[in-house]
């Protein structure tokens, strides 16, 4: 199944993200935007353990009724219940089949006779088996098309300390490594995804890709790295791990692993898109990718459903580092646009203690899409450093296109972003905003100055509270910027965001 993102909004981001200049006191406040867009049709290394602001048109978005969102760390909105890596199994009680580079498919799958492929196993695995797969390396794509149990799920993982590799050569008919589809109750941990590469504009190279009304897979502990697309122009896409709700998707984990070093196109190395409900997306690592990190999206008509947005779901724990566009061949001439973590869409998202350190964006909450709003999306405990554009990013993509409704923003250290000296500031916030509190973060200036850069604001829709803003070094003047008027002061800034009291 080919369902992808539109290629309209890349295309219309590539021609509005211009640099922001500075004119004679005036600030042009663009849209960050993500940078991930995925086309319709669609050297391995060793893994260690300022005047008086007007009121902005705000688009006809329907307001849905009021949801509380969480109220403390202690809250988050993925229920556990039937987590698998919460459940006990009874390892006398369960099938085995063994994987080996020097097996037969003819063979039983037992320890001393073991299969040759994984796509074998695959199909001989139910409810209740482990695959057990032996050093070595193995050929993709694998299609895992039986469901196990929640006391039962079928485990796909790498025999203790063995390093198996999973490899191939995409194409239009087979463009993931592993391929789960329909399927419920799946495990796959500890494999090595790499060197699956195409030239094609027509494929989109992905490790692991979940799809369907598929549920409960929990997919852990895999270092997935140097993959992707080779195409040099806005068409390439590829990503590590994809879930796409082309159906009802729910129960989804995707914890503890490393995606690295992938060539995206207009993609992301982690994304969630369209009727997706009740996923973590916990503890990983995602680096040195060419675009977005980890990304939550709504609205891309992924799913055949009314719900097609991903909600419900917990971001936690992730080290999100150095994901930018620059020497992306999609994004020639565009500024750094692609988020270490974004919210596209999605509603009740959790974004908490994640360390996000220099990516073009550190964290974006937005939404690119006409009369869609991303909604209740809660921002607290990161750490983000070093972007090059903006730290925090908060808004829809224009005026005419999205907005963001009920988030907030909460004991956050947002520490030298701006890099870029594109006037991001440390917070940015851009257009269409309901229902936004910012309180108890820390925000320290780059030498650019620039703390809160924002749009005009309605009065009332945005909330300060006992936040601190440090220069760094420590005799720097700060500077915050609303519409057109620049302020030299937070008190001032505040009050005019707020109050209209604009001085």
């Amino acid at each position: 199944m080919k369902t992808r993102q539109s290629t309209l909004y890349s295309k219309i981001r590539s021609s509005m993200l211009l640099p922001i200049g500075l004119l004679a006191s005036v600030v042009i406040v663009l849209p960050a935007c993500g940078g991930g867009d995925s086309d319709t049709d669609s050297n391995a290394s060793t893994p260690p353990t300022t005047s008086e602001p007007a009121t902005p048109a705000i688009p006809n978005i329907p307001t849905p009724p009021e949801t509380v969102p969480p109220t403390s760390n202690s809250q988050a909105f993925y229920d556990r219940s039937s987590a698998l890596d919460d459940v006990t199994l009874d390892d006398s009680t369960r099938k085995h089949i063994y994987v080996a580079t020097t097996g037969s498919d003819t063979a039983t799958g037992s320890a001393n006779s073991p299969v040759l492929t994984i796509q074998r196993a695959a199909d001989l695995a139910t409810a209740g088996t482990t695959v057990h797969i032996a050093a070595g390396t193995y050929k993709g794509p694998v299609y895992i098309e039986n469901s196990g149990t929640l006391s039962q799920p079928i485990i796909f993982e790498a025999m203790p300390a063995a390093k198996v590799v999973i490899t191939g050569t995409p194409s239009t008919d087979d463009e993931h490594l592993f391929h789960i589809e329909e399927q419920a109750y799946v495990i796959i941990r500890g494999l090595e995804f790499t060197n699956f590469w195409t030239t094609s504009d027509q494929v989109t190279p992905t490790a692991i890709y979940v799809t369907g009304s598929s549920h409960n897979i929990l997919i852990e502990n895999n270092y997935i790295h140097n993959l992707g697309t080779r195409v040099k122009n806005e068409y390439g896409n590829a990503h590590g791990i994809a879930v796409y709700g082309t159906q009802p998707i729910r129960d989804i984990q995707v914890n503890n692993n490393r995606v690295e070093n992938l060539t995206l196109g207009r993609s992301e190395a982690i994304v969630l898109n369209g009727d997706v409900t009740n996923f973590e997306v916990n503890h990983n690592q995602v680096n040195n990718n060419d675009n977005i990190g980890i990304d939550i999206i709504g609205f891309e008509g992924t799913a055949e459903t009314a719900n097609d947005y991903a909600r419900r779901g917990d971001i936690i724990g992730n080290t999100v580092t150095r994901n930018s566009i620059v020497g992306n061949p999609g994004y020639k001439g565009d500024n750094p646009s692609a988020g270490g973590i974004y919210v596209d869409g999605g509603r009740q998202v959790f974004i908490q203690n994640n360390t996000v350190t220099g990516n073009d964006i550190g964290i974006e909450v937005a939404s690119e899409h006409f009369q869609k709003l991303t909604e209740e999306v809660w921002v607290e405990g990161n750490t983000v450093t070093d972007s090059s554009y903006a730290g925090l990013a908060v808004g829809g993509y224009d005026e005419q296109r999205g907005g963001v409704r009920q988030i907030t923003l909460v004991n956050n250290t947002v520490t030298n972003n701006d890099l870029g000296k594109q006037q991001g500031g440390q917070l940015l916030l851009q257009f269409n905003i309901q229902k936004l509190s910012i309180k108890d973060n820390t925000f320290t200036s780059s030498p650019s100055r620039y703390i809160i850069v924002a749009n005009q604001l309605d009065r009332g829709e945005v909330s300060f509270d006992n936040n601190r803003y440090l220069p760094q070094p420590s005799n720097l003047s700060l500077l915050w910027v609303l519409g057109n008027k620049t302020f030299s002061s937070s008190t001032a800034f505040e009050n005019c965001a707020v109050l209209l009291q604009c001085k």
